[in-house]
């Protein structure tokens, strides 16, 4: 039998789940039908949002009418597309519920395994969801490696798969700061998080293969925005003190 979701605060979700989608017309239907699956059996009030970043292959109406279906959905279009790092941060700031998470539409992250997930936070602000079977082409790999390395050495904060599914409680999101409008959001959360000396957990699922659509972003310019980003958050941060 499933957790049920507490529901601490009666005018606001327990937990928020945002779909983050950039052409992902054959997998978004069955992707948030299972999350709404999912949440509707742990019972409780929850919201889904689904951030439509400018796609150009039907996912928009295929969004809207999700929408349309269940209540509990909601629908932001991106016109043009923005880039993940404002689908990030809408994800973050435009949901509301005691727990949030953003998950990618293609289905590499299994809706059924967010009840692990949850149970782990009861006892953290933040799980961290490892891919200890990661099935992402070896350029993807290498750089998220890179990055977990230059992240280590110019922070301090070593963490496997920075930029994967994460869960976090909204009392310890809402006191963070998200300057970066690039992937380095997820990033600057989990560093911030590490410096407000919030409890972080790391838990490992199944990462599934992508079965439609196409995968962005893993280039050699990748690589360079991400050496470049890093740089500029380590710049900033400093200036904080």
């Amino acid at each position: 039998m499933p957790n049920r979701l507490a529901q601490p605060d009666a005018d606001r979700p327990a937990v928020s789940i945002a779909v983050m989608c950039y052409n992902e017309a054959e997998l978004l239907r069955d992707m948030v039908n299972r999350v709404h699956a999912v949440l509707h059996q742990l019972g409780g009030r929850f919201e889904i949002l689904i951030v439509d970043d400018g796609s150009t292959d039907g996912s928009g109406p295929i969004a809207d009418e999700l929408a349309a279906e269940h209540p509990q959905v909601r629908v932001l279009h991106h016109s043009p597309n923005l880039g993940i790092g404002h689908v990030l941060i809408n994800g973050y700031r435009q949901t509301t519920g005691d727990i949030v998470a953003i998950l990618p539409a293609d289905l590499q992250f299994a809706p059924e395994d967010l009840p692990k997930a949850m149970e782990a936070l009861k006892e953290a602000d933040v799980v961290n969801i490892r891919r200890p079977d990661r099935r992402d082409p070896l350029m993807r790999k290498f750089i998220s490696r890179f990055d977990e390395t230059l992240v280590g050495l110019l922070f301090g904060v070593w963490i496997i798969d920075l930029h994967w599914v994460k869960l976090y409680r909204r009392s310890l999101l809402d006191r963070l700061t998200i300057v970066s409008r690039t992937p380095m959001v997820d990033t600057e959360l989990l560093i911030r998080a590490h410096k407000a000396g919030a409890k972080i957990v790391h838990l490992s699922l199944p990462h599934h293969p992508r079965t439609a659509g196409r995968s962005t972003g893993a280039t050699f310019s990748r690589l360079v925005r991400t050496f470049a980003d890093l740089w500029k958050l380590r710049w900033r941060l400093w200036f904080e003190k």
